[in-house]
């Protein structure tokens, strides 16, 4: 079914209503059959997702009441009703940790901090930070997580709006504090409405990126007009941009568009599309799959980015522009980290009917915005390291722990990395004991 039609159905009144309606259904009968980790979820969609307000409030409440009742024992009962459903394991195949999976578990989990005891025998946690949702499942699937409390204060960084998941929520545990990345003010209002151990941080994935390698060249020809960073996927809104270019006839324009196969969409999708906007003046450059440093020297080439997404979680390429002094064209209704960090220093926001207009209004002016200014004393590894670690100072201490040596820094690259290549082998010891920490029904 068109992916447009299903788009504008769900903007429906009765539609929505329909939707939450047969989730809290589906909920209550997965209740019935002692399907706990199920039924949760579905309350966590309706909670976070739906928009028929009566519905989604009772969700809410009932969810912080599990989220409450979570921290009356010493161990979350969510944990258990995840690990006795099979979602538990379909989610722990993926990795390759099992020896099965495609997915590299080590790619989403770093280590920024060993345990330590001093002269004095006064112990002190290690830190270990998660990336996206899927990874702080994963980790519950496959490995003892009461052991590795024992040792290390958690960090979750989610990479999507709505932090109302169960992914999240089963991570709540008495005594154990967790810092939660949260880049939109709803998500950092619901960790706070849950209080300790959750600890929101006003951070997201963008905030991790790398300055040295996303930095304007001096000299550089402007060669590209416009460049979009985002996977072939519908949800990018590719078309959305071909129909403000199909309108653009008042000058030549050549753009950039870099991606990577999403949701059975490849670069052939992209071409097909770009070619029946029929207009002449528009020149398209279409490439995949590019190192960083390589599309960073490309972004640096273009005058203005352009992210049309509805909703995301915390577009790394928009601040990634913004470091290679790129101002921003933003979709003014996307639900996410991105238009937060738009201001008369990075760029403009604008809606569908208005893109045409602010296109040309930001190709006759980009020269006027100061992005990297902004990014540099706002975003960036060694801002975001400092946020975090004063995050985690605080929260530690709040629960009678000890925190006297910082994490080290790492960076969005784009998958986690040291900021430092060095940096990791000071933590070879800490990989060793995760590894030993796998559940006995992953091993060989």
């Amino acid at each position: 079914m068109n992916q447009a039609f299903l788009e504008s159905m769900s903007r429906y009144q009765p539609v929505q209503w329909a939707a939450a309606l047969a989730m809290e259904a589906r909920a209550t009968t997965y209740g019935l059959l002692g399907k706990d980790f199920r039924a949760f979820d579905d309350t966590c969609w309706v909670a976070r997702v739906s928009t028929a307000g009566p519905l989604r409030a009772a969700a809410q409440r009932r969810v912080l009441e599990s989220c409450a009742n979570a921290l009356r024992g010493a161990r979350n009962p969510l944990i258990d009703a995840f690990q006795a459903d099979p979602a538990s394991q379909a989610v722990g195949a993926l990795y390759t940790i099992t020896g099965k999976g495609p997915h590299e578990l080590w790619r989403d989990v770093i280590v920024l901090k060993s345990p330590s005891v001093d002269e004095m025998g006064a112990w002190e946690k290690g830190v270990i930070l998660l990336k996206y949702a899927r990874t702080f499942s994963a980790v519950v699937a496959l490995l003892d997580v009461e052991r590795l409390r024992e040792r290390y204060t958690f960090v979750l960084e989610p990479c999507w709006a709505g932090l109302c998941n169960s992914s999240v929520l089963m991570w709540l545990a008495r005594g154990n504090p967790v810092v939660v990345q949260c880049f939109t003010p709803e998500d950092r209002a619901f960790i706070a409405s849950i209080g300790a151990p959750f600890v929101p941080v006003n951070l997201g994935p963008a905030d991790w990126v790398d300055s040295t390698v996303f930095a304007p060249v001096p000299g550089v020809e402007k060669k590209y007009d416009l460049v979009m960073v985002a996977n072939w996927a519908r949800h990018k809104r590719h078309a959305t941009l071909f129909g403000a270019l199909a309108q653009i006839r008042d000058r030549d324009l050549r753009v950039l568009l870099v991606g990577f196969p999403w949701a059975g969409r490849t670069i052939d999708d992209i071409r097909a599309e770009a070619a029946r906007i029929d207009n002449p003046r528009v020149q398209f450059d279409i490439r995949e799959s590019i190192p960083p440093r390589e599309l960073a020297g490309l972004v640096a080439q273009s005058k203005v980015f352009v992210f049309l997404s509805r909703k995301e979680g915390d577009n790394k390429a928009v601040v990634e522009a913004m470091f290679a002094d790129v101002p921003a064209v933003v979709y003014d209704k996307t639900v996410g980290g991105a238009s937060n960090r738009i201001n008369p220093q990075t760029g403009v926001l604008a809606s569908d009917e208005e893109l045409g207009v602010k296109l040309r209004h930001m190709l006759d002016n980009y020269a006027q915005f100061a992005p990297r200014r902004w990014a540099l004393a706002n975003s960036g590894s060694p801002i975001a390291t400092r946020v975090l670690d004063d995050a985690l100072r605080g929260a530690v201490r709040a629960a009678g722990g000890r925190y006297e040596t910082g994490i080290v820094e790492k960076a969005n690259k784009p998958n986690l990395a040291y900021r430092n290549d060095a940096d990791r082998a000071a933590f070879e010891a800490d990989y060793e004991f995760i590894n030993s920490c796998l559940l006995p029904r992953w091993r060989a």
